[in-house]
């Protein structure tokens, strides 16, 4: 028999299929719960990840920390050397040349 007849041999079967279609059977609840708890099983149990880790990795990772370390210092070491010209307090009214609307007094009577 050519397979493009229109003819089917199993058309006595159609509407048996046909009610198996309508009303698909559905899992029991028991087979259900059963699934999940499977399924809950066979999870991996979650890795903690310490919170200095989590930092690390919210930065950047080592290279962004090795640069903020080294950002840091610099700014302590600029911040707490005085420069060869300036061997004192008194000759800190140079900060009025940037901002000459902020004329305050920083040597004590300039």
């Amino acid at each position: 028999m050519p397979m493009n007849d229109e003819r089917r041999e199993d058309a006595g079967l159609e509407p048996f299929f046909e009610a198996a279609r309508a009303h698909p059977p559905a899992p029991s609840a028991a087979l259900m719960a059963a699934v999940l708890i499977a399924a809950e099983v066979a999870q991996p149990a979650p890795r903690r990840v310490p919170p200095m880790a989590r930092l690390r990795d919210a930065l950047g990772g080592w290279p962004a920390l090795a640069g903020l370390a080294a950002a840091a210092a610099a700014g302590v070491w600029i911040g707490t050397a005085l420069p060869a010209a300036l061997p004192g307090a008194g000759q800190g009214a140079y900060l009025v040349d940037v901002a000459p609307d902020l004329a305050f007094d920083l040597t004590g009577g300039f």
